[in-house]
């Protein structure tokens, strides 16, 4: 596995984790102070799965499945905690808050969690014995942003990584649709062509099939000596045309590429094998922003270099 899948991988859990650690931290310093600490347990058990799941949701770049239910699912307990647990409980609104800007699209997602805070920051100063509300707020605030930035940061990587892939395949079909077009435009159109003639014959005369079926055999040579022609063409796709292409993929995925070849006609199986494979390490390395692709002659030999942001990738060379 590449070192940008394993990081593709990864990047999710990242505002899992920070959820989970600023929970945890909070539960150790405040929770377990108190004198009920069940309380606030069994609410958190319903309210903390809705929120993982969306931030896993918006961590893959994607809406949350049933967003507004899980969404007033955490609502609900977070009045519930408000009501029965205490100021302790207050600070459990950066969750909310942070689910509130997932699942609601703006201005919705703006008043309400504007809402939110001032709520929050109002309870906490009404019924906190030792009110700071300065702190409170920004601890509100920064604790979702925190998880927040990671989500969006995973879900745009994910967004990438697919649009880069579905750029990729688009190119792909590109080239088959345009094989398709000459073998029908050619060899297509020799068979529509005999199939036509042989039909005709059915109330010829013998004479006449004769000359006809030596015409369609004659027919059918050229037709597969075309196919044969054509065949081995896209076999043997000349170097340069490989290099355009390779350019074309990496320009369409977001990568400026820099191409320098000699003059002349380019021919290697070899080289363009290693120049796809490349080609196909750059695609899917999240972390290439430009790259460079360097053919030169020299005494007969060919030399084939490609570098990712300045870093050499690949040097082949053939005789």
């Amino acid at each position: 596995m590449s070192r940008s899948s394993r990081t593709a991988l990864v990047v999710p859990f990242a505002p899992v984790a920070a959820t989970l650690a600023i929970v945890a931290a909070q539960w150790a310093f405040t929770f377990m102070t108190a004198v009920d600490p069940v309380v606030p347990a069994v609410l958190l058990a319903g309210f903390l799965p809705p929120h993982l799941h969306h931030l896993w949701a918006a961590a893959h770049g994607r809406r949350p499945g049933a967003a507004g239910s899980t969404l007033a699912v955490m609502a609900l307990i977070y009045i519930a905690g408000v009501l029965v647990a205490g100021p302790a409980w207050y600070l459990m609104g950066a969750q909310l808050l942070a689910s509130v800007l997932i699942v609601l699209r703006p201005p919705w997602s703006v008043l309400a969690g504007t809402a939110i805070v001032v709520g929050a920051v109002w309870l906490y100063v009404v019924f906190d014995p030792a009110p700071t509300p300065g702190w409170f707020t920004i601890a509100i605030v920064d604790r979702a942003g925190v998880t927040l930035v990671l989500a969006w940061f995973a879900g745009a990587l994910h967004q990438l990584r697919a649009a880069r892939a579905e750029l990729a395949a688009q190119a792909v079909l590109r080239e088959r649709l345009r094989i398709d077009d000459d073998l029908a435009g050619t060899v297509g159109a020799e068979l529509r062509g005999i199939a036509v003639g042989a039909t005709a014959l059915r109330d010829e005369d013998p004479v006449t099939v004769e000359r006809e079926l030596r015409s369609l055999v004659e027919g059918s040579r050229r037709t597969l000596a075309a196919a044969r022609r054509m065949i081995r063409a896209y076999q043997r796709v000349p170097l340069r045309a490989e290099l355009d292409t390779a350019v074309a993929l990496l320009e369409a995925a977001g990568i400026p590429t820099r191409l320098t070849v000699p003059r002349g006609d380019l021919v290697s199986d070899e080289l363009a094998r290693a120049l796809r494979s490349a080609v196909d390490r750059l695609l899917h390395d999240d972390t290439a922003r430009s790259a460079a692709i360097t053919v030169t002659m020299d005494g007969g030999r060919l030399r084939l270099t490609v570098a990712a942001n300045g870093t050499p990738l690949l040097a082949t060379e053939i005789a």
